[in-house]
């Protein structure tokens, strides 16, 4: 097994696409989402998307752990496959568990989610042992990231508030343990790392897609309804636009100019941390925009106008994050556009929720047309 995986790492160590079987495994995280979007919606309260929230960053967490290790070892020998094939099986039934989470499923939840994770780090520990930089950097992070999975199984057997605060304290340990891992050289194949981040902002964008679709087919054609589905599709395009456009090709292109422990420091923080709320930003801001594809005419409820409001505030703050950590320069539109978002979310009144979402959808879409307008002589990325 140790054979085979070590040809794999060699095969991969030059620029490549994601195989398919990354594009099998990502299917598993296609239902854990539509999982968390249901676990909202049965508790559309500030409790319930501070709890949704959190499992969107266990989510993350096991699918950002296997970007990372096959990123290194690639997919195409057969004891890869077997322990990402085993993974994705575990993620399923830890997916089942995700809508009675915090209550009769916590243990299903938390034995699963610490296999998913123990299958992550043993293929990366099988896969290093010929190879002492990456074993290295393998015990920068893991020993800590495993301690924090252990919190996480400990905390499902437990009543709350015990299991919030374990499960709270395991994703701290997880933070830290990111931040010890900027001491390794994690190698990094950066097309692969940007590309397989950018799938899975797809993943969280289809899920909205979809969502709106159901939510359209079960209400009347009318004026009213044909027009928040528009509105709301035209939401959810510009954030396509938002990152695709331009900070996505920005981000890989200066992750392929970084080298060394620079680079793994850089991928840690504009992907696998600031692309966390970028992805709480995009469903939260579905989950508002499919009441208002049933509900058009009703006043928005003050989740639905934070989950909407701070949901874009966060995809658009999360670039700015990530811009000022490559280059140091600030999108000054998504920054401003962020803030009167977020005081749209505490001071808006009863607003009927199509023009509520409508209000919303302008401010991205102005922002983005006056950052389009500034860039526009820019060179392209890697031009």
């Amino acid at each position: 097994m140790t054979d085979e995986i070590r040809l794999d790492i060699v095969k991969g160590g030059t620029e490549r696409n994601a195989s398919t079987l990354e594009l099998f495994f990502d299917l598993v995280y296609v239902f854990a989402i539509t999982q968390v979007v249901g676990f909202v919606h049965h508790q559309p309260t500030a409790a319930g998307l501070v709890q949704g929230a959190f499992l969107l960053w266990l989510l993350w967490w096991t699918w950002s752990m296997y970007t990372w290790t096959t990123n290194w070892t690639g997919t195409s020998s057969t004891s890869t496959r077997l322990f990402i094939l085993g993974a994705m099986g575990t993620t399923l039934l830890m997916a089942l568990a995700v809508p009675e989470a915090f209550g009769d499923s916590s243990r299903w939840f938390a034995v699963t989610y610490f296999a998913v994770r123990a299958l992550a780090s043993g293929l990366y520990w099988v896969a290093s042992k010929s190879h002492p930089e990456q074993r290295a950097a393998f015990y920068t992070f893991f020993p800590l990231a495993g301690a924090a999975s252990v919190l996480v199984l400990v905390g499902g057997f437990l009543e709350p508030p015990w299991l919030g605060v374990l499960w709270v304290a395991g994703a701290v340990l997880d933070i830290v343990g990111a931040v010890n891992a900027g001491k390794g050289s994690w190698a990094i194949d950066a097309k692969h790392f940007a590309e397989r981040n950018g799938l899975f902002i797809i993943i969280a964008l289809g899920e909205s897609v979809v969502g709106l679709g159901l939510a359209a087919s079960e209400v009347e054609r009318d004026a009213a309804h044909i027009t928040a589905l528009a509105i709301a599709f035209v939401g959810v395009a510009a954030i396509w636009w938002s990152y695709f456009d331009r900070a996505a090709p920005r981000m890989e292109a200066h992750l392929t100019q970084l080298t060394g422990q620079e680079r793994g420091r850089f991928a840690r923080d504009a992907y696998s941390i600031l692309h966390y709320p970028l992805v709480v930003g995009i469903v939260f801001y579905a989950l508002a925009l499919e009441d208002v594809v049933a509900h058009p005419t009703d006043p928005i409820p003050p989740e639905g106008r934070f989950a909407m409001a701070v949901g874009v505030a966060l995809v658009l703050l999360s670039v700015v994050g990530a811009a000022y950590r490559a280059i140091r320069r600030i999108p000054t539109e998504r920054l401003a556009a962020a803030v009167v978002l977020i005081a749209l979310a505490w001071l808006a009144g009863s607003l009927d929720a199509q023009v509520f979402a409508a209000i919303v959808t302008a401010i991205l879409v102005v922002s983005l047309v006056i950052e389009h307008i500034r860039l526009r002589n820019e060179p392209a990325p890697g031009s």
